[in-house]
């Protein structure tokens, strides 16, 4: 079995995110500890909700069993996070199926799809400078394939929409 380049990419960045997150848990334990010490259970909640509300589009993601798109998606969500985008993503209920990859999924489409997310993360990090940005992706089941779109927006206006089709 050889490793690819696009393999060696995925991992680095997911170890990446994996040390970000693990250093954030450590921030976010410190934050309620603090509060429960100074005796303050009610803002420590707060503080855990709000807390475990930001990781809701990362559960999503951790659904789909296709171990490159799942890579791909996290990747593109964090780093669309780090930028200070409010993202989310939908998808349809059958992809959280494995048997539905069979027919929707070739390794073909990882580098495709990685250089889309590179490219949207490239407008994203260009229009930062609009206030309260948005980001929305969701992925299409295309006969045989998939499809994936990006729709940037900041309050009142779609600034960039990017869709994308596999297959």
């Amino acid at each position: 079995m050889t490793i690819t380049e696009i393999e060696r990419v995925l991992m680095s960045e997911l170890l990446q995110w994996y040390r970000l997150q693990r250093h954030d848990l450590m921030n976010h334990w410190q934050v309620i500890m603090g509060n429960l010490q100074l005796n303050r259970p009610e803002e420590a909640l707060l503080y855990m909700r709000e807390t475990a509300a930001g990781s809701l589009e990362e559960q999503k993601i951790a659904q789909i069993p296709e171990p490159y798109l799942a890579a791909i998606m996290l990747g593109f969500i964090i780093r669309l996070s780090q930028e200070g985008v409010i993202a989310t993503i939908d998808f349809p209920e059958e992809m959280k199926q494995r048997d539905f990859w069979k027919d929707h999924w070739q390794e073909e489409y990882v580098e495709g799809l990685y250089g889309y997310t590179t490219e949207c993360m490239g407008m994203a990090s260009r229009l930062r400078a609009y206030l309260n940005l948005n980001a929305e992706v969701y992925l299409f089941d295309e006969p045989g394939g998939l499809a994936c779109q990006f729709i940037l927006s900041d309050e009142e206006t779609v600034l960039y929409d990017k869709l994308v089709t596999f297959n």
